[in-house]
């Protein structure tokens, strides 16, 4: 298992994103002039900036960590957040107003919505069957072991759906095919809650699912009860052919609002001493709930959750949003910290891998 490190949800399912029609014609990575009218765009949130030596870090490992960012041209940025300042903002090229699609990293953002709508009694619980929020769904023939999907196995990767995220999907997903039915109707390998396997469509039904329970797109969802109470502005999101948001991938963000949405989980969900996700929900998320652990570059014990990475058994427990390539939120809760980075993905899969493990080696080496 590579956790999770594809190249958008994989090469041909994101050639068939591209095969559906969004509100704007350029994809907007790394170019902070451009976003998607339908969005809105706000000042972004004005980060309190301290140094390093301020905020209890050692300043010769930093100054060492930085020389070393500086020799991987992969790197574009890369922040860290110590008790709640900005203590170091490295960027190549870039500024820190260009916006970078964070590919899988997108899925803790869905995770995040799921919260929000339990907490609202939009959803009762992640325990809610998901085949009841698709009456119109034709199951005569259905596999009878998909009656008991849950959102926790959409959460968790553990739906069961035979998937590899390697593998080209795009005769399946074309712009002529409903996609969530499509997903619907993909076979089981395994059955629903027996063992995790990394499935990108599992977390477009779960957007799927808030679409038709908040009566409003899973993007004015995410404006109303997130990214505004946040002051973060998501710059592209692409939709399906049926205009769903798609969940799991292709969402533009600069890494100071990444850092945000990693500083309402440090808090647990508080931002400004305002609720915007309750405790008890991210408790949920990032409780372990893969079976066996995996090793992940110099990191240990990593496991997963609601769909956050977690590494608990270790002395800097730390929990993680990431997206193929090195687009990272790495929260260190011990270390009242957040790091963000975001990575150059115009890479083979392999490569993308091996630069995620650069930066699992730094953060580790200069910062835990």
């Amino acid at each position: 298992m590579r956790r999770g490190a594809t190249q958008y949800l994989t090469i041909a399912y994101l050639a068939a994103v591209a095969l559906a029609s969004f509100s704007c014609d350029k994809n907007p990575i790394a170019d902070g002039t451009q976003t998607s009218p339908e969005f809105v765009y706000r000042d972004p949130y004005a980060w309190p900036v301290s140094s390093p030596a301020s905020q209890g870090l050692d300043t010769v490992k930093v100054s060492a960590a930085l020389q070393e960012i500086r020799t991987y041209p992969f790197l574009f940025s890369f922040l860290v957040i110590r008790n709640d300042s900005l203590v170091l903002e490295y960027y190549r090229v870039f500024q820190k107003e260009n916006d970078f699609n964070i590919h899988s990293a997108a899925k803790s953002f869905i995770s995040a919505l799921i919260g929000i709508a339990i907490d609202k009694g939009i959803i009762r619980s992640a325990q809610e069957n998901v085949l009841g929020y698709f009456p119109d769904f034709d199951t005569t023939r259905i596999d009878i072991r998909k009656r008991g999907w849950t959102l926790e196995h959409f959460l968790t990767m553990k739906s069961g759906i035979d998937w590899d995220e390697a593998a080209d999907h795009s005769a399946q997903y074309t712009e002529n095919v409903n996609w969530l039915y499509t997903t619907l109707k993909l076979p089981l390998r395994s059955s629903p809650g027996v063992s995790f396997n990394y499935t990108t469509p599992n977390v477009h039904v779960l957007s799927g699912i808030l679409t038709r329970t908040s009566g409003m797109s899973t993007y004015a969802f995410a404006e109303k009860y997130l990214f505004t109470p946040l002051n973060i502005s998501v710059r592209y999101w692409a939709r399906d052919p049926q205009g769903i948001y798609i969940g799991g991938t292709e969402m533009a963000f600069t890494p100071r609002d990444l850092a945000r949405f990693g500083q309402l989980y440090l808090h647990n969900g508080l931002i400004e001493g305002k609720e915007i996700i309750s405790t008890q929900w991210i408790r949920e998320t990032l409780v372990p709930r893969n079976g066996s652990n995996t090793t992940w570059g110099d990191l240990q014990s990593v496991n997963y959750g609601y769909l956050w990475w977690n590494n608990y058994n270790s002395r800097d427990s730390l929990f993680m949003a990431l997206g193929f390539a090195g687009q990272f939120i790495i929260v260190v809760p011990a270390k009242n910290m957040i790091i963000v980075t975001t990575g150059d993905d115009n890479v083979t899969t392999n490569q993308g891998g091996l630069n995620e493990d650069v930066i699992i080696d730094i953060v580790k080496k200069y910062f835990l």
